[in-house]
Parts: structure tokens; C-alpha cells; sequence
């Protein structure tokens, strides 16, 4: 009978120790990465604040915009996370989280010092490739350069003309309209460019 126990004990010691030493390795190793992964996300986020507007020379962070308190669409499924204004006043870029198909989806949005749209991209999703990404795709995200408002925020298929959505992707567009629609209301909520 002990013979028994110590056939069973000693294998669960095994385990319990790898997976002790396991634990321990993945902690040293997640403090060492955090910090790069950090800077090399916020690298990516600064060049696609410049691209998105290329007027600016450099930006600061706008401290009482947060995920909190950024203006929200009115449909409710897009909220601004942060704005990054451009230190000559060019304008501000908005990063803006809103919900679609696939999940959530992170898209930056650049307006000038006149609120009018510099460009639009996508940062992060999880919608379908080939369908719902063909929002997403530089083409279609130009059509809302220039624009400082818009017709219907809170449903894309009622949007002006020239403007086009693409059918059988309506969710991902909707996500991405309301993203640019929050932005706008972020714009006007600060008072413009300052």
C-alpha cells in the first residue's frame, strides 16, 4: 500500500516542480519582452500618427482623453481611446476602438487643424480576411479624406453620395464609420485644433 502512494506521489512531484520551474521562466521572460514590445508598439503608433498626418511635426499626448472620457458614437459601438495633438496645430490623430464582425477593432483617424479628415487606418482586428478587411484596405479608407462631417454616423448605407460601401462587408464599414464619426465628436468636443 505505500509502495502504492509513493508510485503516485512521485510523479506529482515531478510535475509540480516543471511546472514551478515552467512558471518561473515564463515570469523572467514576460518582465524582460514587456518593455520592448511597449516601445515597439509605440513606434508603430507614432509612425502611423505621422503618416496620418504628415503636416505635423511631432505630437503630444492630450492627457484628458481617455478611453473614459473620449466621445463616443451614436450608435454606441465606438469610442476614442486617446488623441495625440500635433505640436504646430496641424491637427490631432485619434485612436479609436469600435466593434465589429470579428471583435474589436482599433483604426487611428487624422484630422487637420480645420477638422477635416487626413486619413484613416486600421490597426488591429480579427475580421474576416478577403470580406471584411476590403474595408480596411487604403482605397476605400481614402474616401473619407477631406470629409469634416458626416451625413449619417450611425449608418453607413445612408451616407452621401459619392461615398460607397462595400456590400457583404457592411459590419466591418459600419465599425469603421462609427470610429470616424467618434473622432469627429472628439474634434468638436476639444473645440478644434487649438
Amino acid at each position: 500500500m505505500n509502495t502504492q502512494k509513493n508510485q503516485f506521489a512521485a510523479p506529482v512531484i515531478v510535475l509540480s516542480a516543471i511546472c514551478l520551474v515552467v512558471s518561473i521562466a515564463l515570469a523572467f521572460t514576460n518582465r524582460v519582452t514587456s518593455s520592448i514590445i511597449e516601445a515597439n508598439n509605440e513606434a508603430t503608433a507614432a509612425a502611423a500618427r505621422t503618416q496620418l498626418l504628415s503636416a505635423a511635426d511631432s505630437f503630444t499626448k492630450v492627457e484628458d482623453v481617455t478611453p473614459e472620457t473620449g466621445a463616443t458614437s451614436e450608435d454606441g459601438k465606438a469610442t476614442v481611446q486617446d488623441a495625440y495633438a500635433a505640436d504646430n496645430g496641424a491637427g490631432y490623430v485619434m485612436t479609436v476602438k469600435t466593434s465589429s464582425f470579428g471583435g474589436a477593432l482599433t483604426m487611428m483617424v487624422g484630422l487637420d487643424s480645420e477638422g477635416a479628415i487626413t486619413g484613416v487606418t486600421v490597426t488591429e482586428h480579427a475580421d474576416t480576411p478577403g470580406v471584411g478587411t476590403k474595408d480596411m484596405e487604403p482605397d476605400y479608407l481614402a474616401q473619407y479624406q477631406g470629409m469634416s462631417e458626416l451625413s449619417s454616423a450611425a449608418n453607413i448605407k445612408k451616407e452621401a453620395a459619392p461615398f460607397v460601401y462595400i456590400s457583404g462587408a457592411s459590419v466591418s464599414g459600419q465599425a469603421i464609420h462609427s470610429g470616424v464619426a467618434a473622432a469627429l465628436s472628439q474634434y468638436a468636443a476639444m473645440g478644434g485644433a487649438q
